[in-house]
């Protein structure tokens, strides 16, 4: 399951406050900024979410600057599909290896930083192809908006009104 993880203030100055953000074994940093309210990553032309999922890297976001929220689907939870907010100076989202998600920024965009543990035999290649829902069953019954609701984590049913570009359309060969 992914969890949620506080960090410790270590020093107060006046107007500086001096956090201990560390992820212990985390070997590889990535800084991730979205212009806008930018999804990642972005949906296929006629419009199917897209995810990404890292078999050999486990990320842990924590978003320095506006906010993002998340869509996670792990086929082996118990409640395979959440969706998690996360705001700036807020908790670390981990995000285990084998988790299917995506993400969409504030309007006025995001700064995440991500403290990855990458296996030996993760690359590039390996660790950041993108899967189409609409090209696997499984995690596009999950995701349409007529699936099971997803658990929410810092927000509410209210939050998630989206744009109509940003719901996943019927598939064809389920539309009625």
């Amino acid at each position: 399951m992914f969890d949620l993880i506080s960090y410790k203030k270590f020093r107060d100055t006046p107007n500086v406050r001096f956090f201990d953000i560390t992820i212990s074994n985390s070997n590889a940093r990535d800084l991730v900024y979205h212009d806008g309210p930018a999804v990642s990553p972005n949906n296929t032309e006629d419009g199917c979410w897209q995810f990404y999922l890292h078999p050999k890297q486990e990320d842990n976001l924590l978003a320095l600057s506006g906010g993002r929220t998340f869509f996670l689907v792990n086929f082996s939870w118990a409640v395979p599909f959440h969706i998690v907010r996360l705001e700036a100076n807020g908790d670390i989202l981990r995000i285990p290896p084998g988790t299917f998600h995506r993400s969409i920024s504030d309007p006025d965009g995001s700064l995440v930083i991500n403290q990855a543990v990458r296996t030996a035999a993760a690359t590039v290649e390996s660790e950041f192809r993108v899967y189409n829902s609409g090209q696997i069953p499984r995690l596009w019954a999950a995701t349409v908006d007529y699936a099971p609701l997803p658990q929410l984590h810092g927000l509410s049913r209210d939050d998630l009104a989206q744009p109509a570009e940003l719901a996943q359309p019927k598939r064809l060969d389920q539309a009625a």
